[in-house]
């Protein structure tokens, strides 16, 4: 009793040491992001955006939005009105590409995988990379669930809950953008625009303008944000605002202290890790305050992609870690120095410099998930979103390693704090 009373309070003066750690270090980032602002500002380079294409493609939108309107009062539906729209031909594209969306869309390794493939046949689908890097983090954010520290913090029925939620989500966009990169694939072997299949996929009729543009003139940063704003707003309603998902995850105590504790990170590793290295390789990123709302998340992977591709030495070092290093899920994928594949018993609840953590290939610790039914529905039904449509810069604070490192650090102590006989 006393040695566990002793033990907790241990981890509990560590965690307090690491929790202020990191709120100095939130604040002192923040300061000095302010003060670079006004320091660099004039300098301070942002994507080429193409006022002008972005206009036209809202207004193409709000022309498809309005049309969409009118026919609300009809009674014949695409499905009713597809075998006369398409070709034998046409059809066949998009029996092919729903064929490999199915095969591909199998689990977060399969998905991680196909967004690479096709980012290095097309380069100038720029979300394909994004949405590459983005998929491996969602990878180990599934794998932290049955490693060696969350399993102390959250009941088995809360983890298996908020792996659905990661897995919905994921299974989600792919289910909706992955599509939308073979249909422009496709197009670019026929030699025309084939982007009038795209209802076949049941994509949203706000991305038809944007492919619609990009087919004549290639701005990927445009095309890039559209794709951010349409498969945010694709897990809105079928994953946030879904009353089963929030009331087993998304509203629990333990989802919001994600927040508070900065677990919400999504890191780029910047190079090919080596267990003959001493030192961890760099990591960037950024992390989301409010994984809940739709507005922060869309301005996130807005930032998220100005950091990717506006910063030469992170594009080049990211592209470098997607080609050579194997998207397992686990951690150990970028810092194998503190992560291993394998439970090395005791278990430990402090992160000293040599010990290195439990962080399971993905495959060896979750099943793949039964397809589900996509609830059918077209999100777009106003001109909200337009506002999102703006130029955007990379942030001048990205660095992560200090901040990934002490995350870690404090969710051990956590864990001991909760589970002292563990430690």
């Amino acid at each position: 009793m006393l040695s566990n009373l002793s033990k907790r309070m241990r981890h509990a003066i560590q965690l307090m040491r690491h929790s202020f750690d990191t709120a100095y270090s939130v604040v002192r980032s923040t300061w000095n992001e302010l003060y670079q602002q006004l320091v660099q500002w004039r300098e301070r380079p942002s994507f080429d955006w193409n006022r002008a294409a972005a206009k036209r493609a809202e207004e193409q939108a709000s022309r498809l939005l309005n049309e969409k309107v009118r026919q609300q009062g009809t009674t014949s539906s695409f499905r009713e009105r597809e075998d006369t729209e398409f070709s034998a031909e046409e059809w066949r594209i998009i029996r092919q590409i729903q064929s490999s969306v199915r095969t591909a869309n199998r689990n977060n390794i399969t998905r991680t995988a196909a967004y690479a493939r096709i980012y290095q046949s097309y380069p100038e689908l720029h979300w394909a990379l994004l949405a590459h890097m983005v998929s491996r983090n969602g990878g180990w954010s599934m794998t932290d669930l049955q490693g060696e520290w969350l399993p102390r913090i959250m009941s088995a029925n809360h983890r298996l809950w908020t792996y659905r939620v990661l897995e919905r989500s994921n299974a989600l966009i792919f289910h909706d953008a992955y599509p939308q990169l073979l249909l422009y694939a496709a197009s670019r072997r026929a030699g025309k625009s084939l982007f009038h299949l795209l209802p076949a996929f049941g994509v949203s009729a706000f991305m038809t303008p944007f492919w619609d543009g990009f087919w004549v003139q290639q701005t990927s940063s445009l095309l890039t944000t559209a794709l951010i704003i349409n498969e945010q707003n694709v897990i809105e309603g079928r994953v946030m605002r879904n009353p089963t998902y929030r009331a087993h995850v998304l509203n629990e105590w333990d989802f919001q202290l994600h927040g508070w504790l900065q677990m919400n990170q999504v890191i780029f590793p910047l190079g090919v890790p080596s267990l003959r290295e001493e030192e961890a390789i760099p990591l960037v990123g950024l992390n989301l305050e409010n994984f809940t709302d739709l507005d922060e998340r869309i301005a996130f992977g807005e930032k998220l992609y100005a950091l990717l591709f506006h910063t030469p030495h992170i594009y080049n070092h990211a592209v470098r870690f997607m080609r050579a290093a194997p998207h397992t899920g686990s951690r150990a994928d970028y810092w194998p120095h503190r992560f291993v594949k394998q439970a090395i018993p005791p278990d430990r609840t402090e992160l000293s410099d040599s010990y290195r953590a439990y962080s399971p290939a993905l495959t060896d610790v979750w099943k793949d998930e039964p397809a589900r039914q996509i609830e059918e529905g077209d999100w777009f039904i106003d001109e909200r979103m337009y506002r999102h449509l703006q130029p955007i810069s990379a942030p001048l604070q990205a660095d992560m390693t200090s901040s990934h490192d002490r995350l870690w650090r404090e969710t051990a102590s956590l864990a001991g704090f909760i589970h002292p006989s563990k430690g």
